[in-house]
Formats: structure tokens, sequence, C-alpha cells
């Protein structure tokens, strides 16, 4: 059976959610907390997590933006009492794989977590690449043209996050909060630092850096 972690703040959605779950072959653990729901993620492990936007101690966004920081990359589908374009937005950004509004048809959260169960993760990929720079997750290098290039931590982990993200464009703060994780002493400014530094060091002369520029909306890696 796929175990699921259910963070679900309403109790008769809850034991509802369950009961259907059970029907379906899942086996179903319900937390309200999001405090509670990362440390069960950190002893235990599930297929699948459905969160509540709106939980007590710790919203479901920031679980997952915690959860994503830490590593984590089992699939996550967020849910939401109404629907809120900022909201779906800030949740993807975070590291959400979907979003569901309530109220929503039981077959169509079961349908949706079974695509999400089927889909291949990139946070679960040991190896990401683009153009001709490889990154081994597992052993923390990175080649160009299978030469071994050295990377600080945070050059590493920035270029691993967009690497994850291929296609996606995300600004200096998004980049800021899911990378830094607003470390003392730091600002917006040090993700534009260390963009120009990790181009220095994967790009090839004459050709395009994999780091994409797109003007006024922020960078992207570009991944076909």
């Amino acid at each position: 059976m796929s175990r699921v972690l259910l963070g679900e703040s309403q109790e008769d959605l809850a034991i509802a959610l369950r009961e259907g779950f059970t029907a379906e072959h899942f086996t179903v653990e319900i937390e309200n907390n999001g405090l509670r729901i990362l440390e069960c993620l950190r002893h235990k492990q599930y297929e699948v997590i459905i969160l509540e936007i709106a939980l007590a101690g710790l919203d479901g966004i920031s679980v997952v933006r915690d959860y994503r920081a830490s590593g984590g990359n089992i699939p996550i589908l967020l849910l939401a009492s109404k629907h809120s374009s900022k909201e779906l937005q800030t949740g993807l950004d975070a590291g959400a794989d979907g979003y569901l509004v309530k109220p929503f048809l039981l077959s169509d959260l079961y349908a949706l977590l079974r695509a999400l169960m089927r889909r291949p993760s990139l946070h679960n990929m040991k190896i990401l690449k683009s153009g001709n720079i490889e990154m081994d997750t597992v052993a923390g290098t990175v080649t160009k043209d299978e030469a071994l290039i050295h990377l600080y931590p945070m050059e590493y982990k920035l270029l691993r996050f967009l690497l994850r993200h291929p296609n996606q464009v995300f600004n200096t703060h998004a980049i800021f909060e899911r990378v830094w994780q607003k470390d003392l002493g730091q600002t917006e400014d040090t993700v534009r630092t260390h963009v120009r530094t990790l181009r220095r060091k994967i790009d090839s002369e004459g050709k395009p850096s994999i780091i994409t520029t797109v003007r006024g909306l922020g960078y992207k890696t570009e991944n076909p």
C-alpha cells in the first residue's frame, strides 16, 4: 500500500479522506500541525504528502519550503480553501507538485495523486544536466565537458536549484527564499553576485550561458 501523510486541520474532512484513501488502497497518517509534520518527515517514509495551506504551527507552504530545502523529494499536493493566483505561484515556487482548491471531488484528488506518484521527479534524480554541465547530486560534483569544476557551497546550491527547475523563471526574491533561506547578513543582492561568479565557472567561451536572464523577471536554466 502507498503511504500518505495528510496535513489537514478540518477533522471531518480528514476522516472522510482517510476512509476514501483506505478504499483506494492507501494508508494514511493524519496531522494538523506543520511543525509536527516536519518531524514526521524526518523519521518516516511516505509515497506522497497532502498539505492544507492553513495549518497550525507552521503553514503548508512553509512546510514545503523547509522540507525541500532539507533535500526532501516526496511529491507534495497543496490544498487551499479558495483559489488565489499568488498563493498558487508561491506554493509551486516553494516546491509543491500540485495544487487543489476545496471543495473538490475525491475522484479528482485520487487521480492527481496517482499522476504525481507516476511522474519522475527532478528532486529524485541523481544526475542533473543542462548543456555541457552535469551535476551529480549524490557525489556533490559538477563537471563541464566531463572536466571537474570547483564550486563554493552556495554556488552549488544555486545551480542545483536552477537545474531542478528547468525552463522555470525565478526572480531574485524567490531564489533567495529557496536557496539562502534568509541567512543572517545576506540580502537578495547576493543572488545576482552568485549568478555572476557561477557563470564565470560554468560558461563556455563563445556559447550562451546555461543560466538565462529573462529581463524584468529573473533567471532560469533551459533543458529541452
